[in-house]
């Protein structure tokens, strides 16, 4: 059997820790109620958005996360956050989102508006529909 240099066990003893350190922030991240992956909960993990704050801030001004902030949504222009790169189907969209828009799009984003880069199929439940979209319409100054 060949032994092994200093520098490949200096090697796999840094590999080592670093793989240990960076598994011991994931399991800290571990929620043991629940099997969540955040250190904290997000703002509105709890409310009807709950689903929806793995993509988007429910905060004034929150940061545009894998979606834009959904604060001030109802009755927002569409693709209006500065930076964000909507798709060429939303940023072309235009007008404002009403409830009734909202409902047709979150009960299947990709028929309401082809091309959308939407990534959920859709939120079928009318009732889950209607309360998300009543708290979202809280969400404003």
């Amino acid at each position: 059997m060949r032994k092994m240099g200093s520098r490949s066990s200096t090697i796999i003893t840094i590999a080592a820790a670093l793989f240990g350190a960076g598994w011991s922030g994931f399991a800290q991240a571990q929620s043991t109620d629940g099997g969540e992956r955040y250190a904290a909960k997000p703002v509105g993990w709890d409310s009807p958005a709950g689903k929806c704050v793995v993509c988007h801030s429910l905060e004034r001004g929150g940061a545009a996360r894998v979606g834009p902030t959904l604060w001030g949504i109802v009755g927002a222009q569409k693709g209006r956050a500065k930076g964000y790169g909507y798709s060429l189907a939303l940023a072309k969209a235009g007008g404002v989102w009403t409830e009734r828009e909202l409902d047709e799009y979150l009960t299947a984003p990709s028929r309401f508006l082809p091309g959308t880069n939407k990534s959920i199929a859709g939120v079928p439940n009318s009732k889950e529909r209607a309360e998300l979209i009543a708290f979202l319409g809280t969400l404003k100054d």
